[in-house]
């Protein structure tokens, strides 16, 4: 792990050297130019700037972790946008997909040679890489929208810089098919006779495991974990080494890693916790909507446990019914690159996807997926009901408040997650994968 850090540290100073002579400097500062006065302006004015900028044969290329953006729907709206400024735009956007380690290894390819025409802004995840790769670096280029900045309800220090647009949701729940499960402590999941029942994926191959985990040993949810455990409703025989540096984040840890069963995606962990009364599941909420009705498996018998059994609606839901937290925010985050070729148009198409209800539509019918700006939202409160009967309780989705105030839910935080990344990694996460496989 060491020598592999040293080479990317090395293969980075070499990096930025090539970028000093190729001219890189000067480009990204007539991208940070473009993006600071993109910042103060309203939409309708950086659309006409985009159109400008465009023309009718520039296209703005966005590279994503989420295929949502590429829409139709999306990308009408955006063709709307600029046509109101230059009537014959008809195909400003190209807008490619592919995989977290992917993303960023494309982009920094970019950047580093000194690509002119690729890629000028992304939509992406994994704290770590965005933090290390893009931040650290000062490669990535951050724009707010005004109208984002200046509306009631958003947190500008939390979502602000790396610019959020969505909160996505890990969460925990169980399988209570049998009626005889009740997971109301979060250190429920560590204790030994859950061995073998907690459905998640890998975190050595999914980067948002990872980076929960990472996050977990933060002071705040350490101290988080300390109180849960010392909670009268624990039921879980793990028991705490307080001569370790974060004995309680270090504790949960292993024993989380030691009782789960790694799958290679979230769809598979879904199928495997719907079908086993008994298990638990570490899975992102939205895949609750991916289990295939039948006489045997139903979401009926999926609880998530911060919700409970009786959540009838989640716009009326009280305390979590889970001490401790009840899951994980990760981020899509929106960043410019500096080498952009369409830096305004990068900005505007930002501005629609995170400002507008409708653009946002295409993400807002998901539980589990929630704007960085409140308004735009969809309710889901009663996306459990058919015709008019609380069916499905564990769909009734509360907003993004509930779950990061009553919820406790964790938060991904890049900058604490890339500095703190390694040292976790080796001094807990790896030890524990390893015991697990004797």
């Amino acid at each position: 792990m060491k020598s592999k850090k040293l080479f990317v540290a090395l293969a980075t100073l070499a990096a930025c050297a090539t970028l000093a002579s190729c001219g890189e400097k000067k480009d990204a500062s007539a991208v940070e130019k473009a993006i600071a006065d993109a910042e103060t302006l309203t939409q309708d004015e950086l659309f006409a700037k985009a159109a400008e900028e465009l023309g009718t044969k520039g296209q703005v290329k966005i590279l994503a972790t989420t295929s949502r953006g590429g829409k139709d729907k999306v990308k009408n709206l955006f063709i709307e946008m600029l046509q109101k400024h230059n009537k014959d735009i008809t195909d400003p956007l190209v807008y490619d997909t592919t995989v977290d380690g992917a993303i960023y290894t494309t982009l920094l390819s970019e950047i580093q040679s000194g690509t002119t025409n690729g890629y000028s802004g992304t939509i992406t995840q994994d704290g770590y890489q965005l933090q290390t790769k893009g931040l650290d670096t000062g490669y990535f280029k951050n724009y707010i929208p005004k109208e984002w900045k200046e509306a009631e309800g958003v947190d500008v220090k939390e979502a602000g810089n790396p610019f959020t647009l969505q909160y996505n949701f890990k969460t925990w729940m169980y399988n209570n098919k049998n009626g005889d499960m009740n997971i109301d402590n979060v250190w429920d999941v560590t204790d030994s006779s859950f061995k073998g029942k907690i459905d998640t994926m890998d975190p050595t191959n999914e980067n948002v495991n990872m980076d929960w985990l990472i996050q977990l040993t933060s002071d705040e949810n350490e101290a988080a974990l300390k109180s849960a455990y010392e909670a009268e409703n624990r039921n879980s025989d793990v028991t705490i080494d307080t001569t370790v540096s974060k004995p309680y984040s270090t504790a949960f840890i292993k024993a989380f890693i030691n009782n789960a069963v790694f799958y290679e995606d979230d769809g598979k962990a879904i199928n495997n916790l719907a079908s086993t009364p008994g298990n638990i599941g570490w899975i992102v909420y939205s895949k609750l909507l991916k289990v295939n009705e039948s006489e045997e498996i139903s979401k009926k018998n999926i609880v998530v446990a911060a919700l409970g059994t009786e959540n009838t609606d989640g716009a009326t839901m009280g305390n979590s019914k889970l001490t401790g937290f009840s899951g994980f925010m990760y981020k899509h985050y929106l960043q410019v690159m500096p080498n952009a070729q369409y830096p305004y148009a990068t900005c505007a198409f930002f501005n629609l996807i995170s400002t507008s209800k409708e653009a946002y539509s295409v993400w807002g019918g998901d539980v589990g997926d929630y704007p960085s700006l409140p308004s735009i939202n969809q309710d889901r409160t009663k996306n459990g009901y058919v015709d008019g009967v609380s069916t499905f309780p564990c769909l009734n989705d509360p907003t993004s408040d509930w779950w990061l105030g009553k919820g406790a839910a964790v938060v991904e935080t890049p900058s604490f997650i890339g500095p703190n990344y390694e040292s976790v990694v080796e001094g807990i996460i790896d030890p524990a994968i390893a015991a697990k496989a004797k």
